[in-house]
């Protein structure tokens, strides 16, 4: 059977499709670099999207390999559950429980010993007082009086000057600093910080909604939404690029 042939207008072996009267100017064929685009911008391109593979690929590498446990948390532990009754000794549901549970208490608190990685950022080529907002991003954080998680979502939103990252790296940037025993507010405050400090944006916001265990599976016992927002900068007022950037 032969292969089907494309449409009118369509173009094969990459050449630029002829212009039709009446229709305008002709797109560029795919790969091609549209007419009036400095050229420098396809290396910008590609350079976001080899930040949007490698983020992914981290997030994947740590869920895989995990941050692991020394043996003195794995000893502290098992004393620990001996004195509330659980020993692996009498009952064998408690063998393996004080190695998970130290290797989850050392992933969850990597961002003691391994300070997030910067954004590596893009040039922006958008327009002045333009938004770049992400929603919906997995929160798992852990009070830090407590030990007992919250989890929720977290949306970031900002105005580039003349930065820009990918979604991913913002993404990993929220799971990696939620590494760590913090309030609520400190994880608010650290993504908004890290945003400004790497972006130079405009202005960012950033909004966190969780719901945690310490408030519903102890004390009042009550299951509530705890909302906290970090503001920088000012909408509406788009920053100038600093002068001598590139």
């Amino acid at each position: 059977m032969s292969p089907r042939r494309r449409g009118r207008g369509g173009s094969r072996g990459g050449r630029a499709p002829t212009p039709h009267p009446g229709r305008g100017p002709a797109q560029p064929a795919r790969g091609q670099t549209p007419p009036g685009r400095p050229p420098e911008t396809a290396s910008d391109d590609a350079g976001l999207l080899e930040e949007e593979i490698q983020a992914h690929r981290e997030i994947a590498a740590d869920a895989r390999s995990g941050a692991g446990a020394d043996p003195q948390s794995v000893a502290a532990l098992t004393t620990f559950l001996r004195s509330l009754g659980m020993d692996p000794r009498r009952d064998p549901e408690y063998t393996v429980t004080a190695q998970l549970a130290a290797d989850f208490f050392a992933e969850r608190t990597a961002a003691l010993r391994r300070e997030p990685g910067p954004l590596r950022p893009s040039r922006y080529r958008g327009h002045p007082g333009e938004t770049v907002r992400l929603e919906r991003i997995p929160v798992y954080g852990m009070c830090p009086h407590h030990l007992v998680p919250y989890f929720g979502t977290a949306s970031v939103s900002y105005m580039p000057s003349d930065r820009i990252c990918g979604i991913g790296a913002i993404a990993r940037l929220v799971r990696e600093i939620s590494c760590v025993p913090r309030l609520q507010e400190s994880l608010t405050q650290a993504v908004a910080d890290a945003i400004e400090r790497d972006l130079e944006p405009a202005s960012v916001e950033v909004t966190v909604r969780a719901r945690h265990l310490c408030l519903e599976m102890r004390g009042v016992e009550q299951r509530a939404l705890l909302v906290t927002e970090a503001r920088r900068g000012a909408p509406g007022a788009p920053k100038p690029p600093p002068q001598g950037r590139r």
